[in-house]
């Protein structure tokens, strides 16, 4: 299908805007907002007197299946249930399963003003003397948050738990489509590894799915809201935390400048312990850590697959690339193996 153009999509939001404000109400600076799931945009409703209201409007690719992170609305009673909790999000405003105005299902959340982390390049003007420590104690306190929230109390008709088995075996279509055959490879030795390590009684909530910085939006090093919870599900929540600390790990992505300013691992889980009120170590999130690895091996794979046949070009892809054999080698070290 052809990308949606901000000309179109101008021209529908004026529709829906009329529809749902005044029959004066105008829509301005409709721009793409940053991030990869789905279609982001946001936009401003106006009239004579001045804006009415900044927003967010979320929807999925046209020509597409919608399930998981491509099922928008799937997010809405997400949303809601950790707003209600105090958990740090933009607020759900609108949202249809009509497609009249746009095509395709939508939701709509409220513009909040703030920046995302890059630990690569953090914005000098946003993070100006501000301490990466202080910005990663503040995520994982925000993230201990969302954790807290009862989902079998708030979300109870909202989806079932997913086992740690089920999330390794997710992931396996995903890795048969790597690029390199020594990376599927790899790859099934760290998956069999996780089966056999996988934890009998972790503990079973909402997690994000992808939480790290620029997936936060910062003031300074307060957090605004967490954001893009596309992948969100029930389950294993110490998934959260493996992967915000395996995508900072200086020995998987040795050329990735900015990685000596992360705080050291410990303090990171023991914020965390100490905002959850449970007892932690590294040595227990070791396990998800390798999970991240696994994980974000078979996306890698896949995604640079996708950009070397001219499917989805990327050129980022082949920096990642490079790190793709860590990835595997650092789940099954930390699994205890060597790759």
């Amino acid at each position: 299908m052809a990308p949606i153009t901000t000309e179109i999509l101008q021209k529908q939001l004026e529709q829906w805007a009329r529809a749902h404000y005044h029959e004066q109400a105008d829509v301005r600076d409709v721009r793409p907002m940053q991030g990869h799931a789905g279609l982001s945009f946001g936009f401003s409703v106006a009239d004579s007197t001045g804006d009415l209201d900044r927003l967010v409007v979320r929807m999925p690719p046209h020509g597409v299946r919608r399930s998981g992170n491509t099922d928008v609305l799937r997010q809405v009673p997400l949303l809601k249930a950790l707003a209600a909790n105090g958990v740090p999000v933009a607020p759900v405003l609108w949202w249809d399963a009509d497609e009249q105005w746009f095509g395709v299902p939508y939701f709509m959340v409220r513009y909040l003003h703030g920046q995302t982390y890059a630990v690569r390049d953090p914005d000098p003007a946003a993070f100006v003397e501000v301490d990466p420590s202080a910005v990663f104690r503040s995520a994982v306190e925000a993230l201990a948050l969302a954790h807290q929230v009862d989902h079998e109390r708030s979300l109870s008709d909202w989806e079932k738990p997913k086992t740690l088995p089920d999330e390794i075996e997710f992931w396996k279509p995903i890795l048969q489509r790597a690029a390199e055959p020594e990376w599927i490879e790899m790859g099934e030795r760290a998956r069999e590894l996780l089966l056999a390590a996988a934890p009998t009684d972790p503990a079973v909530g909402v997690y994000h799915g992808d939480f790290h910085t620029r997936n936060i939006l910062f003031d300074h090093s307060s957090v605004v809201a967490i954001v893009d919870w596309e992948i969100s599900g029930i389950g294993a929540q110490l998934i959260d935390l493996g992967w915000l600390l395996f995508l900072n790990d200086c020995e998987v992505f040795p050329d990735l400048a900015g990685l000596d300013r992360i705080p050291p691992f410990e303090a990171i889980v023991g914020w965390y312990a100490a905002a959850s009120g449970r007892r932690i170590s590294l040595d227990d999130v070791a396990y998800y850590r390798a999970l991240a690895g696994y994980r974000f091996g078979a996306i890698s794979g896949m995604n640079v697959m996708l950009h070397r046949t001219g499917k989805r070009p990327d050129a980022e892809w082949e920096r990642i690339a490079l790190s793709v054999e860590a990835m595997f080698g650092t789940a099954c070290r930390l699994l205890g193996h060597e790759r």
